[in-house]
């Protein structure tokens, strides 16, 4: 009698130890719960790193082909005195031309300068090259920044010499290079403005190249450069500008 009475609690204790199955799918959801916006917080980071990451990529390659197409453009040349005439017949030495090959924004520029840096030991670093800049799609597909440089001297048509010319990708980030061309008057989608003016360069261009990352952030590199070689070149305002500071008004005596 006296072990059956003192069991009795004990049982009824052990009955009701555990967690019903409403309990324990409550303490799933919750967890899965916490656990989704835990995971969800460490990926909004992720996201965002991969983003700055990006940005500084696009920002370092933009920078650096943007400078270099200004350093060399900046640099551009005129025609040598006395050189051949069958090369001024051919094409302009310094040519712009707008949509290219076809694609929106794709322009190309020609120029001829001495490059900052050549690609091939056997090329003098003071020969005098013409170099070309354009927008254009790529082996895989993609469009891409390409330099070409031909130091040859020889004054053949471009399709003849792209075959002989050094071609370089710069960077497959590239969709668009617009360029704007300016003399002391206005401004022009394409260089020369006639054929008359072969040998003639423009007083500044203005240089666009847009670039798009892998997360389709696209961002665009815009600078004008200036053209020393071209000489003395004021614009039409600033002209204007000082000839009314020189006239004197009437004293009227």
């Amino acid at each position: 009698m006296g072990y059956g009475k003192g069991l009795g609690p004990l049982r009824t204790l052990q009955g009701e130890v555990g967690f019903t199955l409403v309990e324990l799918l409550l303490a799933l959801f919750l967890f899965a719960l916490i656990a989704g916006v835990v995971f969800a917080a460490f990926a909004a980071v992720a996201s965002g790193v991969e983003k700055g990451r990006q940005s500084i990529e696009i920002y370092r390659v933009g920078r650096v082909a943007l400078l270099r197409m200004a350093q060399e453009v900046g640099a551009a040349m005129p025609p040598p005195a006395g050189s051949e005439p069958r090369l001024a017949e051919s094409e302009p030495r310094f040519q712009g031309k707008k949509n290219a090959d076809g694609g929106t924004g794709h322009d190309r520029i020609d120029f001829l300068t001495i490059p900052y840096r050549h690609y091939s030991d056997k090329v003098p670093g003071y020969e005098l090259c013409h170099v070309a800049y354009y927008v254009a799609e790529n082996t895989q597909g993609k469009t891409a920044l390409f330099r070409e440089e031909d130091c040859s001297g020889e004054a053949d048509e471009r399709r003849e010499r792209a075959e002989r010319a050094t071609r370089l990708e710069l960077t497959d980030l590239a969709v668009g290079l617009e360029i704007t061309y300016y003399d002391a008057e206005k401004d022009y989608e394409e260089w020369p403005p006639n054929r008359d003016d072969q040998s003639l360069l423009p007083c500044r261009v203005r240089l666009a190249l847009t670039l798009r990352d892998a997360l389709q952030y696209a961002r665009a590199f815009i600078t004008t450069v200036a053209l020393p070689m071209r000489g003395t070149c004021e614009d039409a305002p600033t002209r204007r500008t000082k000839t009314k500071s020189n006239v004197r008004p009437a004293s009227g005596r």
